[in-house]
């Protein structure tokens, strides 16, 4: 039996019937260290085994292995406050409640109260200018053939597939058997996914009272639905991001994804499941006894394999989008020096948690709030001298793991996008000024280069060391999106 120590967040914050509360259970495998969260409904049965039912199916536990808690969903949590804000005619009471179902992943509903709040007021100057964006984003990009001809000689893809939606162009070489929870095809559940992210995108921002300008070109996405074939794109472009599942290559401006699970949960479930296939097959052929709980149990795994494999993919696809519409929106223009704790910060902080669906804007994910705590004592490699310089991800790398400093520019990021929005966007604005540095980063170019980034760090925010003291009163205030959710509805 596989053994690691890790978690995996799987919480499916999904539409429950208008019920106010949700089981959220918490299952550890048997035999291993992995503990997993899933939100849904929970039936014991006699016999001590319990059912947990959610969108992709039913779940089939012991019910000694699981825990049960109960709190409050986001959507009954909206439903309590969309009462009390109809009740206010108060149009900013209506836009912050949009923006609170935004970064809880209800898009549909944060629309919805635009028109809400239009009754109100539709002189209101915020609203208005929110209003135009969206009649300008609800219009579909022009085709243009040159487009796909540019991504089919990229790849070579002459062979594969173009699915347009509004905004994206998507060459795929994904089979059209249909998805059998949302009766769409992979590439459809693609687009679906890459359309919320763009309207949640330029709303995030207009929300905050800065109006991005929509391209007005499909963006280029490509995705693979084998692994080999992704891999053998990403030796063509070096062999440098070969722990990817994902990547923007801002020179071509496209997007290339592959349509898989790459985590070491998900690695952990496919080895059970090769051996409960086995086990399975065994236990048919020789009648024993408990073959039908193990049956019950395999099928379990291999649903949880499923929505790890969405879990990932939608990660992964939100995080890449981020970069691609940041590039082409002005936030970072493609021409300008490619600052990494930066670009991976904002990409971190708009990425959709490991949920099978998209979750919203400025989650507070489990492991990167993890991530960030790893290095928060750290005198050196977590100040915010080191990050601002833009050194963590060279330093991590040569350590062998990235990802501390990915938890350092997520945890950065939501602190300034939340607390210091608009300085942040004059950061933004001055480094897109600056070029990107051609031929070799010596050491005295990456000291050089750190100190103005710290310099026009501190033009932006002022006294540093004062700033570094309220991030960390922040980020010890930060609790995961359960948490937060559970006080909410108290």
């Amino acid at each position: 039996m596989c053994r690691a120590s890790c978690s995996l967040l799987l919480l499916l914050l999904v539409v429950m019937g208008g019920s106010a509360r949700a089981d959220y259970t918490v299952y550890q495998l048997p035999g291993t260290d992995l503990n997993l969260l899933l939100e849904g409904t929970v039936t014991y049965h006699a016999g001590g085994n319990a059912t947990h039912r959610h969108p992709r199916g039913s779940l089939h536990f012991s019910a000694r292995d699981i825990d049960v808690i109960k709190i409050p969903t986001p959507r009954a949590i909206y439903g309590q406050r969309l009462r009390e804000v109809r009740n206010s005619d108060d149009v900013e009471e209506v836009l912050e409640l949009a923006k609170w179902a935004l970064r809880n992943g209800m898009l549909k509903e944060s629309k919805s109260l635009l028109s809400v709040a239009w009754k109100i007021d539709s002189t209101h100057e915020r609203l208005a200018k929110i209003a135009g964006l969206m009649r300008y984003i609800n219009r579909p990009v022009a085709s243009d053939p040159a487009v796909e001809k540019h991504a089919r000689d990229y790849v070579g893809g002459e062979s594969m597939v173009a699915t347009r939606s509004k905004h994206f162009l998507l060459l795929h070489d994904a089979n059209s058997t249909t998805d059998e929870t949302t009766g769409k095809t992979r590439a459809e559940m693609r687009l679906e996914l890459l359309e919320t992210v763009y309207e949640s995108y330029f709303l995030t921002f207009a929300f905050n009272g800065v109006f991005l300008r929509p391209p007005t070109k499909p963006l280029e996405v490509v995705l693979f639905s084998r692994q080999a074939d992704f891999l053998q794109m990403e030796r063509r472009l070096g062999g440098s991001l070969r722990q990817a599942a994902g990547f923007y290559l801002p020179k071509e401006n496209i997007s290339m994804f592959y349509d898989s699970g790459t985590s070491e949960q998900f690695q952990i479930l496919m080895e059970l499941d090769r051996q409960l296939v086995a086990a399975r097959e065994a236990a048919k052929r020789n009648r024993s006894p408990g073959a039908g709980q193990l049956i019950r149990f395999a099928k379990t795994i291999e649903l949880l394999i499923d929505i790890t494999r969405e879990s990932e993919d939608v990660s992964t696809v939100s995080h890449e989008a981020i970069h691609h519409l940041a590039a082409n929106t002005g936030v970072f223009p493609r021409d300008a020096a490619f600052v990494r704790w930066v670009h991976e910060g904002m990409a971190s902080y708009f990425e959709s948690a490991k949920l099978a669906k998209w979750s919203g804007v400025g989650v507070v994910d489990s492991s990167r709030i993890s991530y960030y705590r790893v290095l928060e004592g750290d005198p050196q490699r977590g100040s915010l001298e080191f990050i601002v310089s833009d050194l963590g991800f060279l330093i991590e790398t040569a350590l062998g793991n990235q990802l501390p400093a990915y938890g350092q520019a997520w945890a950065l990021t939501h602190f300034l996008f939340n607390e210091h929005f608009m300085e942040l966007m004059q950061f933004y604005k001055k480094l897109g000024e600056i070029k990107e540095h051609e031929g070799e980063m010596t050491v005295a170019i990456l000291q050089e280069r750190g100190d103005n980034l710290l310099s026009i760090f501190d033009e932006c925010f002022g006294d540093r060391a004062q700033l570094e003291m309220e991030w960390r009163r922040y980020m010890r205030t930060l609790r995961t999106d359960m948490e937060r959710l559970a006080e909410e509805g108290m």
